[in-house]
């Protein structure tokens, strides 16, 4: 009988070993994830740091740009790396920022918001941005797995304990309860379809055999057709980007509602793809002499209709998923989703690829329009124009806008304004297409059109290389968090053992007790 007790107490004595041993070891697990949790919760979620919203909150209406959300930023990519200097807003993934960035202010003083998201901030130089004052305001949204701090005794925020001088506490804000500001995997799923569906089979084909001076290489749009969208659509062999001669395109719009200009670059399979052709502008203002656009900073973006579209006729998806190399001046915005672009020289327009390194020269903002308009002179009441009726009045080269703005004043036409415009057919509303290729009806709440006053282009070359800055070799992401123990099957464990263990103690009573 004492046997069996003793057997009966060495039980009772390993199951509360076993159970306490559990007990510690759950309370210690518990304890790990509540301060992880703290931990993420002081990183991320500053309560002092606004909440950046959604893209959307920021720009109301892009359905009508070739580029969606990426047409309001000078350089949308998932990755970055800037080794010289970067006149423009970024949204991009990851940012090896090693010279600063940001939208100069000009003698214009038309952008009053310059806007930038990061999600997350490898290393950022502390005169990152430009700093605000009458004409201009800053929001800069930033990854919740950055560490923001606001700036306390008139000292500058603080982003991963790095100072950022040039911004203030109001202009700082930051993804928070898993919202994000922009969807980098969805937006570039959209422009890949863009880019696919821009690629046009019945367009004109240019190779260097179409110029007959390989030292005068001009593309003249007047030679050729407006479509019903108020686009020319070229494509352009890849030899003709090879040549090391200037390419000149001749006849744009300075208008605000002027025609587009796609060009698609097919790049056959070659990778690296070598851009060795310095591009030069002419627009045509009205004027006998065109007059021709240099590189510059500008904040006036009327002007810019101008867009190169990089494929690949070899990949079944039409995608262009290598090396691009501009090694010569650029004009127009780019568009590769799937490329990596090394800029080596001076580069104005929007900048669309999945990766892109700024190693020398300079880059300018200057943001895709492609808000055009196609007009019908309206007719006087009474006084049907016979003539007149049915046609539209297309000319690459000056657009009547019913919304007419000037250059010189203070508006703001890199915002919403943007993407006010209309599209007349005959004195009635025309659909267009969205983003995503759906129809939406649009109205003319105008009752008057008047002539838009072309835009004056800047001086300045803007062409001073900078002497390039060593990337940064911190190539390492901020440390993320693995899966933490959930507490509900923790529990659930030691309720499971623990019942096994007491039913074994009711059968070692039960046998004692007989």
């Amino acid at each position: 009988m004492k046997m069996k007790n003793a057997n009966i107490l060495a039980c009772v004595a390993i199951s509360t070993v076993v159970l306490s041993g559990m007990g510690i070891t759950n309370v210690k697990a518990s304890d790990d994830a509540e301060l992880s949790i703290q931990k993420v919760a002081e990183k991320s979620l500053n309560p002092e740091v606004q909440n950046g919203g959604k893209v959307s909150d920021d720009f109301q209406d892009v359905s009508k740009n070739n580029l969606g959300y990426a047409s309001k930023f000078h350089i949308f990519a998932k990755e970055a790396t800037l080794n010289a200097h970067t006149n423009g807003n970024l949204a991009v993934g990851s940012l090896f920022g090693n010279v600063n960035f940001g939208t100069n202010i000009t003698d214009e003083k038309l952008l009053d918001k310059d806007i930038s998201y990061v999600q997350e901030v490898k290393n950022m130089s502390e005169s990152s941005f430009v700093s605000s004052n009458d004409h201009r305001t800053n929001k800069v949204i930033f990854g919740e797995v950055n560490d923001v701090e606001l700036g306390k005794d008139n000292t500058s925020p603080l982003v991963n304990e790095t100072p950022i001088n040039h911004l203030l506490n109001n202009e700082i804000f930051q993804d928070k309860d898993s919202n994000e500001y922009l969807d980098f995997d969805q937006e570039f799923i959209n422009l890949e379809s863009k880019s696919a569906g821009l690629v046009s089979a019945n367009s004109k084909t240019i190779t260097n055999a179409d110029f007959p001076d390989q030292n005068q290489r001009v593309i003249d749009l007047s030679d050729f057709e407006v479509d019903a969208n108020n686009q020319i659509v070229i494509n352009l062999d890849p030899e003709v980007l090879n040549a090391s001669t200037p390419l000149t395109i001749s006849g744009l719009s300075a208008d605000k509602g002027g025609t587009s200009i796609i060009i698609n670059v097919d790049t056959k399979g070659q990778n690296p793809y070598v851009m060795n052709s310095q591009i030069k502008l002419r627009f045509n203002n009205g004027a006998e002499n065109p007059i021709e656009r240099p590189n510059q900073e500008t904040e006036y973006f009327d002007d810019n209709h101008l867009l190169w579209n990089f494929y690949d006729s070899t990949n079944t998806n039409k995608q262009f998923d290598g090396v691009i190399e501009m090694n010569n001046t650029f004009q127009g915005s780019v568009l590769a989703p799937d490329a990596t672009i090394n800029i080596h020289h001076n580069l104005d327009g929007n900048i669309v690829a999945e990766q892109v390194n700024v190693v020398g020269g300079e880059t300018h903002r200057w943001d895709l329009q492609d808000n055009n308009n196609i007009v019908t002179v309206p007719e006087e009441p009474g006084e049907p124009d016979e003539n007149n009726e049915g046609k539209e009045i297309v000319d690459p080269g000056f657009t009547i806008d019913p919304t007419p703005t000037s250059p010189d004043t203070d508006e703001n036409v890199d915002e919403e304004d943007d993407d006010d415009q209309e599209i007349i057919i005959n004195g009635s509303s025309e659909g267009d297409l969205d983003f995503d290729g759906k129809e939406v009806g649009i109205s003319n709440p105008n009752s008057s059109i008047e002539e838009k006053t072309l835009s004056s282009i800047n001086g300045g070359s803007g062409l001073v290389p900078l002497t390039n800055t060593a990337q940064s070799n911190n190539t390492s992401s901020a440390s993320g968090l693995s899966r933490l123990p959930q507490a509900g099957a923790t529990s659930g464990i030691l309720m499971t053992v623990a019942g096994v263990i007491m039913l074994g103690l009711g059968i070692v009573f039960k046998k004692v007790k007989s």
